[in-house]
């Protein structure tokens, strides 16, 4: 869509807000606007109304009751949160806020991260208020068996064939020792008390954030603000504190003191039950990139070697070592004698 569309479409939707736009940029797939009621983001968003309205309950709990910074969604001249333009497509506008995002390298910074996500997790419980159109629909136990058998299916299918390449190669060369990996989690967290979490979680309406990364924390002053709740949903918390913590250890070597030091920030917060330390290590413990390879290698197109993805692969085998002491180091902290 060229220039002139795009702004028709953005003056269409504007002047359906109360505010005065003073100027406007680009940036991820959205507008920044500052306005004279302060930084604003709008951007196009295809979700229901119950959808943002889900998001809007969660961003209330955590703004009255916890006086915490969040990207609250506004309301146009109609008191609707969805704003159409000339081409029926939907906006929205939200709060932003003028902040750097947490440098995943700064470990302050980042260990500052880790107990803001356990005083967001702390807050964030619907109790039997909500449907269930946003409990998440597989459980870790179900999507770990079923990426197991994706592992199984793509080893036949690359055993089966004549000629292969050096990603084929890589990938068989490592499959063992990944599996392995792969089937002793799913095992754990078979034995960790997970169905009783589970309930535990469907019972009290917990909700996760579903993308708390460094990217979506903004460092606002000597405050933190938390942005993009499009994919929270009713699921298992400490999967956020997975999540985090994995992004960050692979861009700092596996550091174990460093993990435990996140583990111990987020517990000051959010109390980690028995039953989410076992969890935890057993997310941890699954081989999460190299099945992400996997996947990936097996639908697309598998005459086409990526060398992009072929370094991936090989950085994640030279990572293994580190990886491999990090989950030891850690073990006895989650999992006690398990």
């Amino acid at each position: 869509m060229g220039d002139r569309s795009m702004e028709d479409k953005l003056e269409e939707v504007l002047k359906q807000y109360p505010c005065e736009v003073r100027t406007r940029r680009r940036t991820r797939g959205a507008f920044l606007l500052e306005t004279d009621q302060g930084l604003r983001l709008l951007k196009e968003y295809s979700v229901s109304q119950a959808r943002i309205e889900f998001e809007e309950r969660i961003k209330q709990l955590l703004g009255q009751q916890g006086g915490l910074l969040v990207d609250h969604t506004y309301k146009n001249n109609r008191e609707e949160y969805f704003t159409k333009d000339n081409y029926r497509n939907n906006w929205v506008m939200r709060r932003w806020y003028a902040g750097n995002e947490c440098d995943i390298r700064d470990q302050r910074c980042v260990l500052r991260c880790a107990s803001y996500l356990g005083r967001l997790h702390a807050l964030m419980q619907l109790g039997n208020e909500e449907g269930e159109s946003y409990i998440r629909k597989e459980s870790v136990q179900q999507e770990m068996e079923r990426h197991n058998k994706e592992l199984k299916r793509v080893r036949s299918y690359i055993r089966g064939k004549k000629q292969k390449n050096e990603m084929e190669i890589c990938l068989l060369g490592s499959y063992d020792l990944f599996y392995d990996q792969a089937c002793l989690a799913q095992t754990l967290l078979q034995e960790s008390g997970y169905e009783a979490l589970w309930q535990e979680t469907l019972e009290q309406g917990k909700v996760r954030h579903g993308s708390y990364s460094y990217h979506n924390v903004l460092f606002v002053g000597k405050d933190l603000a938390v942005t993009n709740f499009d994919r929270a949903e009713i699921g298992i918390q400490v999967r956020d504190l997975y999540d985090f913590l994995r992004k960050v250890m692979e861009k700092n070597g596996w550091q174990a003191e460093f993990g435990k030091s996140l583990i111990d920030a987020y517990d000051r917060e959010r109390k980690l039950e028995e039953t989410e330390r076992r969890v935890l290590y057993a997310m941890l413990l699954y081989p999460e990139k190299y099945w992400k390879l996997v996947n990936f290698y097996y639908n697309s197109r598998k005459s086409w070697m990526s060398s992009k993805n072929l370094e991936k692969l090989l950085r994640i085998r030279a990572q293994e070592e580190k990886r491999a002491c990090f989950l030891r180091e850690l073990r006895p902290l989650l999992c006690g004698a398990c």
